[in-house]
């Protein structure tokens, strides 16, 4: 059955599979736990929440960061020419030096090769994208105010992407959520996001729905809470915890609602690494277990008193890639760096703040040898006019060329920029993967 519902000023279209009943034992400990949370949380503090959460729907239009291949756009949140989403209102007169300086403190840096990229675009509204797997509902919608497509999260469900490949003991991994609740004074469903190894098992088997842990895995719990949110993270060797973060209660979780958020993930060998919207939540040294090769990105959402209408957890904009970029070796050395780690408003050369660890890398380079000089060149996927893409591509070269001066001190003599657009592919402009490979920013030694 096909309905249409708001969470909170979010019009989501999806498939609704019926609800489920809660049995009467159930719903009287819900009742005492709802009873136990309005003790301790007054009305006051409820209703400023339901204010914040709904300016935050206001702002979800200027930071949405949502990549993905479309067709132009102008504000209305479709697809662009250059295989992005737009967000609306986004243009060239944004501010890149105060967004880069409010990541100033963020040092993640994307891998080397994209191994699986997954924006949903072209999927079919009401259905779980193709490839995937899940034991629930969650289904494609899209969403009143903030552009592109999501994956809605039914509630007591685990979802499993459509990725194959082993990512490597260097890796990374990227998507963007959207949280909306309508607190009623009892607690929202917890969700966890985490990879695992399926070892002997298809990354996308049966049996990793009701325990994705496979040969090894990791995952962040957060249960949101109207004022922050307490948050976990467990990595276990198959069935034996392996390391374990107790609960800590995070204020910066009541940021993230009503909005886009970015995660960032980074493995290397053991050291486990994870960002949310430039903040760093966790570096564990020995956080992942040796054994076993990462080959999965799994969402979960638990069960809860509230009606799917009140819940709505979304993610999308998935980009896992694998390799640690050495800059320094591949640009002193070397002579070229390439990375897809700079992100760019839709059809526009406004950076995006989670490109500050990517610059401040370069710009690291560039200071610690002042000798070199650099051509600043940027590339597209194949989606829209050619044109177009050939004279954003310069564009966006010449706006990270300002932000390096800017922001970094780098002498303008020292970077010369221009665009190649859509002519220099290094990827299948067929593919999600591909077309996320075709859209970077070169750094040439000159």
């Amino acid at each position: 059955m096909m309905k249409y519902f708001s969470v909170k000023g979010l019009t989501v279209v999806a498939v609704l599979f019926g609800a489920v009943p809660v049995v009467a034992q159930a719903q009287s400990i819900l009742n005492k736990i709802k009873g136990r949370a309005e003790q301790t949380a007054t009305q006051k503090v409820l209703n400023e929440t339901d204010k914040a959460v709904s300016k935050g729907i206001d702002k979800a239009i200027e930071s949405a960061s949502t990549p993905a291949d479309g067709k132009a756009s102008g504000s209305s949140g479709q697809p662009s020419a250059n295989g992005e989403l737009a967000a609306p209102g986004s243009d060239t007169t944004g501010n890149p030096k105060a967004s880069i300086q409010a990541f100033s403190k963020y040092d993640f840096i994307p891998g080397d090769s994209v191994l699986y990229a997954d924006d949903f675009s072209g999927e079919a509204i009401g259905e779980l994208p193709g490839g995937w797997n899940s034991n629930g509902g969650s289904v494609i919608v899209s969403l009143n105010d903030i552009p592109g497509q999501w994956l809605r999260m039914a509630q007591r469900t685990v979802v499993l992407t459509a990725n194959e490949k082993p990512f490597g003991p260097d890796f990374t991994v990227e998507f963007d959520m959207v949280l909306q609740y309508d607190f009623k004074g009892w607690l929202p469903p917890s969700f966890q996001f985490g990879l695992l190894a399926s070892g002997g098992e298809s990354t996308t088997s049966n049996k990793l729905l009701s325990d994705p842990k496979g040969e090894k895995s990791f995952y962040v719990e957060v249960s949101p809470l109207s004022d922050a949110g307490n948050i976990v993270l467990e990595s276990y060797e198959k069935y034996i915890r392996y390391f374990n973060s107790p609960p800590t209660r995070n204020q910066l979780v009541s940021q993230w609602y009503g909005k886009v958020s970015h995660v960032a993930i980074q493995g290397q060998k053991e050291r486990l690494r994870i960002w949310v919207d430039g903040e760093k939540l966790y570096d564990v040294p020995k956080g992942i277990a040796k054994a076993g090769e990462f080959n999965q990105l799994y969402f979960k959402l638990s069960s809860s008193p509230y009606n799917d209408e009140q819940i709505g957890v979304y993610f999308g904009n998935i980009k896992i890639a694998k390799g640690l970029p050495d800059t320094r070796h591949k640009l002193v050395e070397a002579g070229k760096f390439s990375t897809t780690g700079i992100l760019f408003d839709t059809g526009s050369a406004t950076i995006k703040p989670e490109s500050a660890g990517v610059l401040k890398a370069i710009a690291a380079v560039l200071t610690g040898h002042p000798d070199i000089r650099v051509r600043i060149v940027g590339h597209t996927d194949a989606v829209g006019d050619d044109k177009a893409n050939l004279e954003l591509s310069g564009r966006r070269a010449a706006a990270v060329s300002e932000v390096l001066q800017a922001e970094y001190q780098i002498e303008g003599s020292r970077l010369e920029t221009g665009g190649k657009g859509e002519a220099e592919p290094v990827a299948d402009n067929q593919t999600a993967a591909g077309r996320a490979q075709n859209r970077r920013v070169e750094f040439i030694k000159l």
